[in-house]
């Protein structure tokens, strides 16, 4: 199954970091089964976020379209961005699925950071995060 990605950021506030955001539509399904969003983070938010984060609805899950997606979003965002050389990436060590994508994408993996206990992720559970790069 194709898919496209329609650019949605501008319906959501700019909290001060450039980010793009897209629903991930397949159109033989005529539906929007995920969303990807690119983020140009820094410091501690880099580390535990990554620049991609994404998540395709669970009836959707299994068709590898969140890799499909990140594809075409990370050519997106090198178009517009041709300095960009390098990309970020994490999930929480138990997310087997996401790991799987993030390796097919080519990322490698770097290391297994502990989450602050001050930063908003822990509070929301996570403790650890595993995290992956990749050259462009």
């Amino acid at each position: 199954m194709k898919l496209y990605l329609e650019d949605v950021t501008q319906e959501y506030a700019d909290d001060g970091i450039l980010t793009y955001i897209y629903d991930i539509v397949v159109p033989e399904l005529d539906r929007v089964v995920g969303r990807c969003e690119f983020r140009f983070e820094s410091g501690q938010d880099l580390e535990y976020y990554g620049n991609i984060g994404y998540v395709i609805y669970v009836p959707y899950r299994g068709h590898h379209f969140a890799y499909h997606a990140c594809v075409k979003m990370m050519a997106e965002v090198k178009e517009k961005h041709p300095d960009l050389n390098e990309v970020w990436i994490t999930c929480n060590p138990d997310n087997i699925a996401s790991k799987k994508t993030i390796e097919r994408l080519g990322f490698e993996y770097c290391y297994l950071a502990q989450v602050n206990p001050l930063h908003e992720l822990y509070a929301q559970g996570d403790t650890q995060k595993e995290i992956f790069k990749m050259s462009i």
